[in-house]
């Protein structure tokens, strides 16, 4: 059976050390997180919250490290584009915001701008719809679920981004313009992540996609019990978040279950 690769090893592997690194960062380093990350990451639970997605997307990149499969990895296109495009987005809009002081800067500027372009150039021209080794229909009901994910995350993604000053009133802790246009590349790429994921026809092409949207879930769900005292009950949106992260991940758990349950069809065979 010829199933189409990627060259995307080397790429995720360098993506995946240096996003762990940036987590580590974030979780255990918040002084430097002010002092010597690209810019002044500020409150705590802005850090901890990039933390997180910084764990999501350490597993992000090395699962396609991991994966030589195209057809189990193309669902990462679009939404890594938009993801890295939020990120220059925000840092061009504050760019007079940067510690231009300090290496991390300037790294920063240029990771965000080769990583994207890098994925451009090794992502297979062909193979975007075949299925090789299918494992079943993704079931309608999850497809509507990732429609809702999509327009629930996109809605809030682009709230930070065009009006931060008005998020900020309601957001679970205080929010700065530039922090909440970063915070912003995780909803928006997640929103394009959601969106292709409920374009696939086959349960082997977003199997990855589920247990990475599983990964990002639980590590958010660990800030709510490692950093529990850092949350102000004050704020009305602070429950409701925490309530919709939980059942979200629950949710695609389940999914992840039922399709995992189900028999996995025999590939076509070949034609003499």
């Amino acid at each position: 059976m010829n199933i189409p690769t990627h060259h995307l090893r080397n790429w995720g592997i360098g993506g995946g050390l240096i996003a762990a690194a940036f987590a580590i960062w974030m979780f255990f380093f918040p002084e430097l997180a002010v002092t010597h990350f690209a810019w002044a990451v500020e409150p705590r639970l802005s850090q901890v919250f990039i933390g997180a997605g910084y764990v999501f997307r350490a597993g992000f990149f090395f699962t396609i490290a991991l994966e030589p499969a195209w057809h189990r990895v193309r669902w990462i296109y679009w939404g890594n584009l938009v993801f890295t495009g939020t990120l220059l987005l925000a840092t061009f809009w504050h760019i007079d915001q940067l510690n231009w002081f300090f290496v991390t800067a300037h790294a920063w500027i240029v990771l965000y701008i080769v990583e994207p372009v890098t994925m451009l150039y090794l992502v297979p021209r062909s193979a975007w719809t075949d299925v090789p080794t299918p494992r079943g229909p993704v079931s309608p009901v999850l497809k509507w679920f990732l429609v809702g994910e999509t327009a629930l995350l996109l809605t809030f993604g682009l709230l930070l981004v065009l009006n931060p000053q008005f998020a900020d009133v309601r957001w679970m802790w205080p929010l700065n313009p530039f922090d909440a246009r970063i915070i912003a590349a995780w909803f928006l790429g997640w929103a394009v992540w959601a969106g292709t994921m409920a374009f696939a026809r086959d349960w082997d092409e977003i199997r990855l996609a589920a247990r990475l949207n599983i990964l990002f879930g639980a590590a958010l769900i660990a800030t709510f019990i490692f950093f529990f005292p850092l949350f102000d009950f004050s704020r009305p949106t602070t429950i409701p978040y925490m309530v919709a992260v939980i059942a979200l991940t629950a949710a695609m758990v389940y999914f992840y279950w039922r399709h995992e349950r189900k028999p996995h069809p025999s590939p076509p065979t070949p034609l003499p």
